[in-house]
């Protein structure tokens, strides 16, 4: 019997030792790793930032690497397209609008550097883009990946799918909301009423330098001054309303400044705005009511509020015009 115990506890002594001396598997690394999105839909111009991987449970951390680039139609490897570099104005320290009020201060966090429209993040697999996107040809491409982690190595050959697409620079209507002109009944303005819908027009009109000039325009052509108080801020509904007044591209710029036929705002980079100051992206201005005759109505009688939505995602110069079909420009 002792024999027999004895010769047990060897037995599980020599298991044991066998099992000490066996390697454990370090790490894990999924044959299946995959986006969920694809293709990905990248709007060009415009800052984007894609999903990343999904890892199905590979051991982190890893790092990807792109080994090739293919367009998706011919099935050509497109390397050196996407190694192409755009001068693209990066941040260099956390922007605080409440203090970087002025261009100098603005500039001093930002510096321009040379780097691809389209990138794919080595710690995450996420999809890049920036301003120099706007530069490549539209189309569907593909990508293969090299991960590793503590594993080893993997090749997911076209694991990547986007496609970069003609996109507007800015969004307005009908995006971001819709143009009108309300009318408000001069000393009870409790009452109000639209007027016919104006007519809004935005155009990207040169690379720089960053600025948008808003113009109003009667039926004939006519534009309103607001050197001479013609186009003013439309003030805040309800009692001692904080703010005064209802936000304007004023509130957004760094600076402005207005000419006989336009006003003038200088932003300093996209988007633009960057975040809604309240009644997401609308911009409100008012005419007041001796400088415009309104087709059917009584001079006097009311004041003009025009509003109308705006977000810019390229940089570049714009013009906005919103023309009136039943104003008449009263000098």
């Amino acid at each position: 019997m002792k024999k027999e115990i004895l010769h047990s506890i060897i037995i599980i002594l020599c298991l044991g030792l066998t099992y000490s001396c066996k390697k454990t598997p370090v790490g894990f690394i999924s044959p299946y790793i995959h986006y969920e999105v694809n293709p990905v839909l990248i709007p060009k111009g415009r800052a984007f930032l894609s999903a990343g991987l999904n890892e199905d449970g590979s051991s982190q951390p890893y790092s990807v690497r792109v080994l090739h680039y293919y367009d998706k139609t011919t099935g050509n490897v497109v390397d050196a397209l996407f190694a192409k570099t755009f001068p693209v104005q990066i941040w260099t320290a956390l922007y605080n609008p409440k203090t970087d009020t002025t261009l100098q201060l603005i500039n001093a966090k930002l510096k321009t550097v040379n780097i691809p429209g389209i990138s794919i993040l080595p710690a995450s697999g996420q999809i890049e883009a920036n301003f120099g996107a706007l530069q490549l040809p539209s189309g569907e491409y593909q990508f293969d990946l090299e991960i590793k982690n503590d594993a080893g190595t993997k090749v997911y050959p076209k694991i990547g799918d986007f496609i970069l697409r003609d996109t507007s620079t800015y969004e307005a209507v009908p995006d971001l909301g819709t143009q009108y002109d309300k009318l408000f009944k001069v000393g009870n303005e409790s009452v109000s009423k639209l007027a016919k819908t104006p007519i809004l027009t935005v155009t990207r009109v040169a690379d720089t330098p960053n600025i948008v000039t808003v113009q109003f325009v009667d039926k004939n052509g006519v534009f309103f001054d607001p050197k001479k108080g013609e186009i003013q801020r439309r003030p805040n509904t309800g009692v001692n309303p904080n703010p005064a007044y209802l936000q304007t591209l004023q509130d957004y710029s760094i600076s402005y400044n207005v000419t006989d036929n336009a006003m003038i705002f200088h932003f300093p980079f996209t988007p633009f705005p960057l975040s809604s100051l309240g009644n997401g992206y609308n911009i409100y201005y008012r005419i007041p009511t001796q400088y415009a005759h309104i087709d059917g109505q009584p001079d006097g009688m009311w004041s003009m509020n025009p509003r109308f939505p705006l977000r810019i995602f390229v940089p570049g110069s714009y013009l906005v015009t919103m023309q009136f079909p039943d104003l008449t420009h009263i000098p």
